[in-house]
């Protein structure tokens, strides 16, 4: 920094070079909030849900899945269709009576369901 600035810096007023060093004290630390690393979800860990069934989507010709519906998502989630049969019923009773069963997806993002089971109370 050159003389001049130092001498600019002199001749201002005195209640500015606080207000100037405050201004400075917040961006640093603004700047070094932002420079943190965030915790990223991967997706590699599966996720497990409560969730009721709105509507099961039988698969069409040679589709290899069944969609489901549920009434906590907006989104439509698939159980293959060699999935096991109990999968199935669960989902179906989950629907009927409109109780809450468990679903395990591969992780955060996937919409293949890989497990059904009873809601434990």
């Amino acid at each position: 920094m050159s003389v001049k600035f130092f001498k600019a810096i002199r001749k201002t007023n005195s209640t500015c070079i606080p207000c100037m060093l405050s201004l400075l004290f917040l961006f640093v630390s603004l700047s070094s909030c932002a420079i943190q690393k965030k915790k990223k979800n991967t997706g590699k860990n599966p996720v497990e849900y409560a969730l009721t069934v709105a509507a099961i989507r039988p698969a069409m010709g040679e589709d290899p899945y069944i969609e489901v519906s549920f009434n906590e998502s907006a989104r439509f989630y698939r159980l293959p269709r060699n999935a096991a049969p109990a999968y199935l019923e669960l989902l179906r009773e989950s629907a009927k009576n409109n109780t809450p069963v468990l679903v395990k997806r591969a992780n955060e993002y996937s919409d293949i369901i890989l497990r059904v089971r009873k809601k434990q109370r």
